[in-house]
């Protein structure tokens, strides 16, 4: 009797396990999702931090304040259906870029510009844009799984990478300008890390809108200003720049929408 007791448990589990690897398999929380291409633009605003600035001559003007301005990009990249080989984690890949403008505003003695003994300032704001390129490695945690596409309602996300940082600066005003060189911004490119995270929700099947935060860290060591007011007013010249050397870290929070493809094997 305890013989046929204990091979009916046996068969007992053994159809309970087979039926349950099948139901766990036909579950749509199991469902591996598609490759999934994304397209994506963005705005927000920048909050750079203040920094010091490390000028040619050895002189360190202590917190410069870059504005906190509007910011403007896209991205483009593709995620991968590998949630059921990591714990529910999809992994992707993708390409960004977008631009602000971390001007430094007049009027501070010493960085663009002087204060003169009758109290006046003789200088300008110094003009900056900010571009980043660059790629991030992404990961997503998809929620609100059906078997039909999207394979996830929303889901949050963070991504870590890297790229290309770039700076161009000039006196405000187009003071500097001349007749032989009226373009006077001059650019410095450095490498940069950057971190984001974000969520995304499908609005429909194939568009989503997002919300995200990113902090990007660059070091410069061409960077310039207008140090003391010295470029000519605009066609009178010159051009006066004195270069100085920053870390620049940035926060930027972009929302934006996404247009998503559905690519089936």
């Amino acid at each position: 009797m305890k013989t046929r007791i204990a091979a009916i448990i046996v068969l007992l589990c053994v159809v309970g396990f087979s039926s349950s690897a099948r139901a766990a398999a036909e579950l749509p929380t199991m469902s591996s999702g598609t490759i999934e291409p994304y397209l994506s633009f963005m705005a927000g605003v920048a909050i750079p931090f203040s920094e010091d600035a490390t000028f040619r001559n050895g002189d360190v003007e202590r917190d410069i304040d870059y504005q906190m301005k509007q910011s403007v990009g896209g991205n483009a990249g593709i995620w991968f259906p590998t949630r059921n080989k990591l714990a529910g984690f999809d992994l992707g890949a993708e390409i960004e870029g977008y631009v602000w403008w971390p001007d430094i505003a007049c009027c501070r003695d010493g960085v663009n510009g002087t204060l003169n003994p009758d109290g006046t300032f003789e200088g300008t704001t110094t003009e900056i844009q900010g571009i980043y390129i660059g790629g991030n490695v992404m990961l997503r945690r998809p929620f609100a799984i059906s078997e039909a596409y999207p394979n996830g309602r929303w889901h949050p996300y963070i991504g870590v990478g890297g790229g290309a940082h770039q700076l161009a600066f000039r006196p405000g005003g187009a003071r500097g300008a001349t007749f032989q060189a009226p373009l006077t911004t001059q650019r410095d490119t450095a490498p940069a890390f950057q971190v984001k995270g974000g969520v995304k929700v499908f609005l429909i099947k194939y568009v989503a809108a997002f919300a995200e935060a990113k902090y990007t860290h660059a070091f410069h060591d061409a960077l310039g200003t207008d140090r003391f007011g010295q470029s000519g007013l605009p066609f009178d010249g010159p051009l006066v720049l004195d270069d100085y050397e920053s870390t620049i870290r940035t926060i930027s929070v972009h929302a934006g929408l996404s247009l998503h493809f559905d690519i089936r094997p």
